[in-house]
């Protein structure tokens, strides 16, 4: 799982390539790189638990986007391309993932709860179309997936779509936000086209708050983006085989006109895995391992309370690390032993915990306690 910090360095990284493409004359080289470079920042900001830091890498990602976009206008005689004003729309094929997603539900630890509400809300509807016609009960409509970072919201997402045979159509941030003014529109439009001529489809937008935040604190473009949203989502109803699936680590920052009943019929919740679901995922990482046989699961599932899916394979990663390092080193290959563990352990915090003061803080400043109540008892 990046962290804001790995993500702030590789932004770093890409936005030195741009300038350097930039001098050399490689605009459109340039122009993507800048824009990867916002993405990046933009993803750091939003995991960055400092307020300063925060700040800071958001307003990065403002300016490289801005930078990037202002050389994608430029005309042919001063380094732009003179075709970039003509880019394409969105293809199905880029789009849609040729290849189904390979995880169902079975292969996620816990979570059972919500594996239960989203077979009512997507694959039931789906699965037994006829009777929920008979009913007048209507598939489609959108699902939003809220809460930690790294509890499994996109495999969730990736394994709806395999357990209801549907085409997985993963929107990213910078395919909306990389195209020139007045084209994230377009953009938009052309997803929910592509999907209409899906037998079945599931539109994913992960890191939905970047393109979906409250209109009245964002600047002029990203409410159109917004407003066509809004207008999309709506026209949903005339089609019952499209479903909008979107994750957000920060549900406050979303519009509210989006999470409305109609265009987000349902919200739930992924919450930190409990002890149940955290031995559940040990289990899932450790069986690819070589392990000692007094390595348990349940001890490591006790020892982990609030933190989150992506933590717990890190820390799997990281006890392997430990003995082939040390195979690296000319030493004789070891199996993967508690003291390992512990070692790991010592060092890595939860990833969750930093995230839940900052949730908990902005749901308050919102007054939005009622709605996002699961938040709130995290405190608890």
């Amino acid at each position: 799982m990046p962290t804001s910090s790995s993500l702030a360095a590789e932004a770093r990284g890409l936005a030195k390539a741009a300038k350097a493409a930039e001098q050399a004359g490689n605009i459109e080289k340039a122009r993507s790189l800048y824009l990867k470079a916002a993405d990046k920042f933009n993803q750091a900001s939003s995991l960055n638990p400092d307020k300063l830091d925060k700040n800071t890498q958001h307003g990065l990602a403002k300016h490289f986007y801005e930078h990037g976009r202002s050389l994608g206008k430029q005309p042919a005689s001063i380094g732009g391309s003179s075709q970039a004003l003509d880019e394409p729309l969105l293809s199905k094929d880029e789009l849609i993932i040729s290849e189904k997603p390979d995880i169902g539900f079975s292969d996620i630890g816990g979570l059972d709860s919500v594996k239960e509400e989203m077979k009512k809300a997507i694959i039931y509807p789906f699965t037994h179309k006829k009777l929920y016609d008979y009913y007048n009960q209507k598939p489609g409509g959108g699902v939003l997936l809220y809460g930690p970072p790294g509890c499994g919201k996109t495999m969730i997402a990736k394994a709806a779509a395999t357990e209801c045979d549907a085409d997985f159509i993963n929107v990213e941030t910078s395919i909306i936000m990389s195209k020139w003014v007045g084209e994230s529109e377009k953009s938009i439009k052309q997803v929910f086209s592509v999907a209409r001529e899906c037998n079945r489809a599931i539109v994913f937008f992960d890191e939905f708050d970047a393109v979906a935040g409250r209109r009245g604190e964002i600047e002029d473009y990203a409410k159109r983006i917004v407003n066509e949203l809004l207008q999309q989502m709506d026209g949903m109803d005339k089609n019952d085989n499209i479903l909008v699936l979107a994750a957000t680590n920060e549900p406050w920052a979303i519009d509210p006109a989006l999470r409305r009943p109609g265009r987000f019929k349902k919200l739930i919740f992924i919450p930190p895995p409990d002890l149940e679901a955290r031995k559940a995922i040990f289990n899932i990482y450790l069986r690819k391992l070589p392990l000692k046989n007094d390595v348990d699961a349940g001890a490591l599932s006790n020892k982990t309370e609030m933190y989150s899916g992506a933590d717990i394979k890190a820390i799997c990663d990281d006890a392997a690390e430990i003995p082939l390092q040390e195979a690296l080193e000319g030493n004789e290959a070891r199996k993967i032993t508690p003291d390992d563990f512990s070692t790991v352990l010592s060092n890595r915090r939860s990833s969750i915990i930093p995230w839940q003061r900052l949730a908990v803080e902005q749901v308050r400043k919102s007054g939005e306690e009622d709605i996002f109540k699961e938040i709130i008892d995290l405190e608890k």
